[in-house]
């Protein structure tokens, strides 16, 4: 890339919002990323919003390549797997290509760079991680062979009158050795969504679906995270309020879909901004 093409930089008028998806920085070097966002500065307003998203360094779909050294940039070799059949992976012509893995700190000088190239001051307001639950190759184990198969079952979550079993959204994380710092998230990650779903399973066991009683409440831990505790309460109040609905399947169409969007709300108060989730989102100001 040679940065912003010229039908944008020099035809089209200023915006107030920059942005990117789909991993799109990700398919540059540190080098053409700074001239991109150095250009995007340049053709800025006064004030404008930019926000950008690479592929997380270090999320749980590939933990065999956490290893390479985070002051090297590292281009993973990005397998289009996800699109075939699992029993058709092994023999099919998986197309790939190379995707950059970043953390944080890389982003940050990036960003720094970018500054200093156009001489236009770039204000971080927010890093965020996406997908620590649900990313593509969870699903493929391409590159974590302990990776949970969860995209189906959460997805059957928010199907109608479809009841999962939601012993399959169960994670059994399994740590890599020398990443004490990296194990201690996704540890007590998994813990939170772990214990969010068996506390779903206790609470439906014996749930009376014409009164909106549970026998069974379990005990919420002092020392779970906050996020948690308001997850879990949240699913027993909504348990608790839908036994008067006669229509449907209530626990199909109604707590599971509840039950699915706790799981996003957990991920989105736990996650660290890190890079720790299948993507990296940064969100900057840019004041000229």
């Amino acid at each position: 890339s040679n940065g912003l093409p010229p039908a944008i930089a020099k035809d089209e008028d200023p915006f107030d919002f920059y942005f990117t998806s789909f991993g799109t920085l990700s398919h540059f070097n540190n080098e053409q990323c700074v001239k991109i966002i150095a250009d995007i500065c340049r053709h800025a307003p006064e004030h404008a919003i930019f926000m950008g998203d690479w592929l997380g360094r270090y999320s749980y779909e590939w933990q065999d390549l956490w290893h390479h050294p985070v002051e090297e940039e590292y281009f993973m070799d990005y397998r289009i797997s996800y699109i075939y059949p699992e029993e058709e992976r092994a023999i099919a012509d998986v197309a790939s290509f190379p995707l950059k893995l970043v953390c944080r700190e890389e982003v940050e000088n990036i960003i720094d760079k970018a500054s200093q190239e156009s001489g236009i001051e770039i204000k971080p307001l927010l890093f965020f991680d996406r997908s620590l639950f649900i990313g593509r190759h969870l699903d493929t184990g391409d590159y974590n062979k302990h990776c949970p198969k969860l995209r189906a079952p959460v997805n059957a979550l928010f199907e109608s009158y479809v009841r999962t079993d939601l012993e399959s959204l169960l994670v059994d994380f399994v740590p890599r050795q020398g990443f004490d710092h990296l194990n201690n998230f996704f540890e007590m990650f998994f813990m939170s969504s772990n214990t969010l779903v068996k506390h779903t399973i206790s609470m439906l066991d014996g749930y009376d679906y014409e009164t909106g009683e549970l026998k069974v409440i379990p005990e919420i831990l002092p020392f779970y995270p906050k996020p948690l505790k308001e997850a879990i309460d949240t699913v027993r109040r909504v348990m608790e309020g839908v036994g008067w609905v006669k229509w449907g399947d209530v626990r199909a169409n109604v707590i599971e879909t509840v039950l699915g969007y706790a799981l996003r709300k957990l991920e989105t108060d736990l996650q660290p901004g890190t890079g720790m989730g299948h993507g990296l989102f940064g969100i900057f100001e840019i004041r000229k």
